[in-house]
């Protein structure tokens, strides 16, 4: 046999003796998880151990490079992974790797630095942290049959004790399960890295994806935000409308929630930016649920109930809790679930109660909420199999919030529209109202003008009495009316004294006509006679509705006659006792003997209006 082919043949069964101790790294082109893969470790840190001829075998063996404990052989803070990967003859010879860390690290293929990451560091005053981010580092594969090595120079200072004190909380914080956005599993690496190898096409479409997916973070964030302002200011203008003010916190927790997910996606921050960052967007999401269901509440008038304050306290509560109490994984889980599902129900019960109601755009909201709901929903499920709620692609977060946004966007400005339209036409109305009663006012201000000139401008004077007359009217036209009529042959004057029933124009209208029938009747001797021929010539204007009580009294000598219509009985005082007579035809057996010399007259009749005398 050939010295070639015995050479070949030993190294090809080299090779199957080491596959069977362990999976053997080949890059076949498409992408490689080496996060997985068998790593040679060795605490400390000596530049030497970058070189390839280097005996690694003493090392201890890591299945995969994640540390959330310390290793067997320690863990100070800084260490050397190494690793022999292969290539097969038609493997592309450009290709990339793809990163994640919390502190720094040199990258070293074959003994020759291909990357720096910060600044790698015995102390956390030397270490400078930088997280790639899956930031693309390219190489050169060319499919030699030993192999290429790859070795990592890797330091941690934020976690340089996995056992105890900050460095273990923050492993536990780190090391929850989070899907990244470079591959379809999820990857927990806490004082460790992630790595991935694929070709460099790939991996430079795969940047430019996660690029363009932070433009969108920031493009729905100044949508949001924008949103988030004008609602603000339609509340600032419009207070009594406070559905905006809660839509508009609503809107501006989701942009803010966009800045969070931009930094996790291109951002190179540490792992206490990292917890950070963690806490915040907890808050964010209870804050933006708790302005979601108050927004419903004020928009549709739905009752709070005492439930709703109970989970907002224990949603306030979850941010220490969740950040804090890390150990407590499954009770944390299935609290978290709990925090997801209350929303849920709230807003099925106040969408129920607001489509039987008929509210106006409600089944607008509501669509929006089925798909941030759902989203919701999918959310928990996700969390149910041990992944978290970012698992969820990008474009389906932004799906969903843009379509609750523009959803109720679109019923508050129906709604601002219809009570624009609203106040319009009440304004309209109280235009036409305001000219209407300016209208009613002059013609009651002519009226009452028309009622005081129908009042004599003077008391007449007549022999042996004194007259005097006041008159203030309720309202800007009375029905009160008093007049005086002298005859000169024989002395007589005749006194009319009336009330018309109710006020403004109709007992303006019944004055007049009593005035003008008081004129052509004053004359005659007999108040009775002037009172029934009054009611009759009333009865024929047919003023229905209109009434008016009336007294009338002739003084003629020493002679003093009464007609009475609906009016109270007159009083007559005088300030010494004297014998009086008085008609027989009027007296009344429970009236007193005559006592007076003077002699009066009073009849009687019914009130004067058009139907009856």
């Amino acid at each position: 046999m050939p010295a070639v082919s015995r050479t070949t043949l030993g190294l090809l069964l080299c090779l199957s003796a080491r596959t069977l101790a362990q999976p053997v790294p080949t890059f076949q082109g498409t992408p490689l998880d080496l996060s997985a893969a068998r790593w040679q470790y060795q605490p400390g840190d000596n530049p030497a151990w970058a070189d390839p001829a280097l005996d690694d075998h003493a090392w201890e063996t890591l299945n995969g490079t994640a540390l959330l404990r310390n290793p067997a052989s320690g863990w100070p803070g800084i260490g050397w992974f190494r690793l022999r990967v292969y290539s097969t003859p038609a493997t592309p010879r450009s290709a990339a790797l793809a990163i994640v860390q919390h502190g720094a690290s040199e990258i070293f293929l074959d003994g020759r630095l291909i990357a720096r990451y910060g600044t790698v560091g015995a102390t956390p005053g030397a270490e400078t942290h930088f997280n790639p981010n899956t930031l693309p580092t390219f190489l050169v594969l060319d499919g030699r049959p030993s192999g290429h090595l790859l070795a990592v120079r890797h330091s941690c200072m934020e976690m340089r004790d996995l056992s105890a004190g900050p460095g273990r909380w923050f492993a536990r914080q780190s090391g929850r399960p989070v899907l990244t956005a470079y591959t379809n599993r999820t990857a927990a690496y806490g004082a460790g890295f992630g790595m991935r190898l694929l070709d460099a096409a790939s991996a430079h479409a795969e940047w430019a994806e996660r690029s363009a997916t932070g433009g969108l973070y920031w493009l729905n964030f100044g949508l949001l935000a924008a949103i988030a302002l004008l609602h603000l200011l339609l509340f600032w203008f419009y207070p009594r409308e406070r559905a905006n003010l809660f839509f508009s916190l609503f809107a501006f927790f989701a942009a803010a929630g966009n800045l969070i997910y931009y930094r996790w996606s291109l951002g190179h921050q540490s792992v206490t930016e990292n917890v950070a960052q963690l806490a915040l967007n907890i808050a964010l999401t209870q804050a933006s649920l708790a302005a979601l269901l108050a927004f419903l509440y004020s928009a549709f008038s739905i009752p709070v109930k005492r439930w709703f304050w109970a989970w907002l306290a224990l949603a306030a509560l979850y941010v220490p809790v969740s950040t804090v109490f890390v150990e407590m994984g499954e009770a944390r889980r299935w609290y978290s679930h709990a925090l997801l599902l209350f929303p849920v129900l709230e807003v099925a019960r106040g969408m129920r109660r607001a489509v039987r109601d008929k509210a106006p755009g409600a089944w607008i909201v509501g669509s929006g909420l089925l798909a941030y709901t759902l989203f919701v929903f999918l959310g928990s499920v996700t969390l149910i199999r041990g992944l978290s709620a970012n698992s969820l692609p990008p474009a389906v977060r932004h799906a969903a919030v843009l379509a609750i946004t523009i959803a109720i966007s679109v019923y508050l400005a129906r709604r601002f529209a219809r009570v624009s339209r609203e106040e319009a036409d009440l304004r309209v109305r109280h235009e036409r109202e305001r000219a209407e009663n300016e209208r009613r006012a002059a013609e009651l201000e002519e009226a009452r003008r028309l009622q005081l000139s129908m009042l004599p401008k003077s008391v007449p004077r007549f022999p042996r009495f004194e007259l005097a007359a006041y008159m203030k009217t309720a309202a800007e036209v009375g029905g009160d009316y008093y007049d005086f009529h002298l005859a000169e042959n024989p002395a007589a004057l005749t006194i009319a004294v009336g009330d018309a029933t109710g006020h403004g124009l109709k007992a303006g209208t019944m004055v007049t006509a009593a005035k003008s029938l008081f004129l052509s009747l004053a004359g005659h001797p007999d108040p009775v006679h002037i009172l029934e021929h009054s009611s009759r010539a009333l009865r024929l204007m047919k003023l229905r509705g209109l009434f008016m009580a009336m007294t009338v009294v002739r003084v003629e000598g020493t002679r003093l006659s009464i007609g009475n219509a609906g009016l109270p009985p007159p009083l007559v005082y005088r300030s010494r006792p004297g014998p009086w007579t008085k008609s027989p035809s009027s007296r009344s057996p429970s009236e007193p003997s005559p006592a007076s010399t003077t002699t009066w007259k009073r009849s009687t009749c019914a009130p004067a209006t058009p139907s009856s005398s």
